[in-house]
């Protein structure tokens, strides 16, 4: 009987290195159509990264232009305003040249051509939207006023004196008035 088994167990033995060789084969199949699949989308990422890439590189370049461009718009925004402020008050420049010219002649005209002169600058900062800050008797407030000394008064805080006059732009203040606000008088004070 040993003689016997000896050659079924080889059988069998090589029955099951028959089994496990194709099933090495299968897996060995398996394994490469997973390989080829992950190469393939390995290749397709790569693909798609070069595209985004170049996105990103189109899209870098794009706002790079879009940022140059826009500070050379804000640039000429801001020359071009300038250049137009000048020549607002050339002509104030002109005013005070001609009654410079025209004082030595007569010099009482002196303050008639600087009151001329300053009618044609206020109206030249009224026609760019420049206006006065409220003064005299109006309510003070710290929003436009700078109040720089306090006078006694019928009233409390009301504009009493003007020092130097405050201007607005539209809604934004270029410079507050420079101002004395009234104290109200203590009623039988003793002074």
């Amino acid at each position: 009987m040993n003689k016997e088994k000896k050659p079924n167990d080889a059988r069998n033995a090589e029955a099951r290195l028959e089994a496990e060789e194709r099933e090495v084969a299968r897996e060995a199949e398996r394994a490469a159509a997973e390989l080829e699949q992950i190469e393939g989308e390995l290749a397709r990422a790569r693909k798609e990264i070069e595209t985004l890439k170049d996105k990103y590189m189109r899209l870098l370049a794009d706002f790079d232009n879009y940022r140059k461009r826009m500070q050379a718009e804000v640039e000429a925004a801001r020359k071009e305003g300038e250049i137009g402020a000048i020549r607002a008050i050339l002509p104030v420049l002109d005013d005070l040249e001609r009654a410079l010219e025209h004082a030595g002649a007569k010099p009482e005209t002196i303050a008639e051509g600087v009151r001329a002169v300053h009618q044609g600058f206020q109206r030249i900062l009224s026609g760019l939207g420049v206006e006065p800050v409220p003064g005299e008797g109006e309510p003070f407030d710290p929003g436009v006023h700078e109040a720089i000394g306090v006078v006694e008064g019928d009233e409390d805080e009301k504009v009493a004196q003007v020092y130097q006059k405050g201007y607005r732009y539209g809604e934004q203040l270029i410079r507050p008035a420079r101002v004395a606000v009234t104290k109200k008088k203590e009623a039988g004070g003793g002074k």
